[in-house]
């Protein structure tokens, strides 16, 4: 098709119709003003015409694309997580949500912890690169891509300045104000409003202006700082990745003695387990027997395969009975003080469990 364009212009100069002439007649069969001027410049010039450095290109979509999905990602992830802290901070004692045991489960702050240690530095080298790109070739500023990415990104945050203004604005009409929700209220506006404020500012400089600013510097190193406090403070909440690990030991030992009690429950009452209890029990035997060993229980296990020893040191559970009531003992690691479900609550060290086989209740 290019070469048709071009043989009909050749053909055209050497029967001496001017440029101009050759445009429009172009123009008027259906031919695309960018590819004749084009074959135009093919015809009557000896250099190509030179092509911007990936202005717009596959590769600038990708870069910035990935640059402001990690933005994303931080923003929410140190949002949650100073969300996470107030709560702490500032319980309420009318909102059991916001009642937070000494260890109560901080999977949610790892995980955000996560987010920004992967998302955060990917963001600072992917945007030290456009910004180097940019500076290098001022054509960069104008790019399709960076430009529509860029006010996404302003409308978003602009969004969410103008949700978090309202329902300020609300909640303090309606005379319930908290002193935690205007800490939240204040950190929304700032999370928000720090890249609203850099990239609405970037967006207004010329080439000479972007290339001399400081800007980029400067949000850099104040995110950093702020990054830094955020997940430094996570880290002193969640505890080290030891820490997890032990958490975990502990929890898979609760789940094994909660395992052996319901078996033993199972040998003692057989179905009758499952029937309504009686206000006031006549008979104060047990159906069964207590089972004389852990090694019975799993023999005689009905629902699952038993783990009679601890997960990490390999210790036998101990196991003591009397007439009817008997104890499942441990060693954990760490103090459980979780708020609910709280029969299973421990301090660190060897504890034992003490259960009334006369109460068919399973714990």
């Amino acid at each position: 098709m290019q070469n048709s364009l071009q043989s009909f212009i050749a053909h055209a100069r050497n029967k001496n119709m001017d440029l101009q002439t050759i445009r429009m007649l172009l123009l008027s069969s259906g031919w695309k003003e960018k590819d004749i001027l084009q074959a135009l410049a093919t015809e009557t010039l000896d250099l190509p015409v030179p092509v911007p450095t990936d202005t717009g290109s596959a590769r600038d979509a990708f870069f910035h694309l990935l640059t402001f999905t990690t933005l994303y990602a931080t923003v929410i992830s140190l949002i949650i997580l100073a969300f996470e802290y107030i709560g702490r901070w500032f319980p309420d004692a009318a909102l059991d949500s916001y009642a937070y045991p000494q260890n109560a489960d901080v999977s949610g702050i790892r995980w955000c912890i996560a987010v920004v240690l992967i998302s955060f530095p990917l963001f600072v080298f992917l945007s030290r690169i456009l910004h180097r790109e940019c500076q290098e070739h001022a054509e960069k500023l104008q790019s399709g891509v960076r430009r529509w990415l860029t006010y996404i990104t302003l409308f978003i945050t602009a969004c969410a300045l103008i949700g978090d203004g309202i329902t300020t604005l609300f909640t303090f009409l309606n005379g319930e104000l908290s002193i935690r929700f205007i800490v939240k209220a204040f950190t929304i506006l700032f999370f928000a409003g720090l890249p609203f404020s850099y990239y609405f500012s970037v967006l207004r400089m010329d080439a000479d202006t972007y290339r001399k600013s400081s800007l980029h510097r400067a949000m850099i190193r104040v995110s950093l700082v702020l990054t830094t406090l955020v997940v430094g403070y996570g880290i002193s909440l969640a505890g080290s990745p030891m820490h997890g690990r032990a958490e975990k030991f502990d929890e898979q030992r609760v789940n094994d003695l909660r395992a052996i009690q319901d078996e033993i429950y199972s040998e003692v009452y057989g179905q009758d387990r499952y029937a309504p209890q009686p206000a006031a029990l006549v008979s104060k035997t047990l159906p069964k027997p207590l089972p004389k060993d852990l090694e019975t229980v799993a023999a005689n296990a009905q629902f699952q395969k038993l783990r009679l020893s601890d997960p990490e040191t390999l210790s036998p559970y101990q196991y003591r009975t009397s007439a009817t009531s008997f104890d499942l003992c441990a060693t954990f690691a760490l103090a459980r003080d979780l708020s609910s479900d709280i029969f299973w609550n421990h301090p660190a060290g060897e504890h034992c469990f003490t259960f009334d086989a006369m109460d068919r209740r399973v714990k």
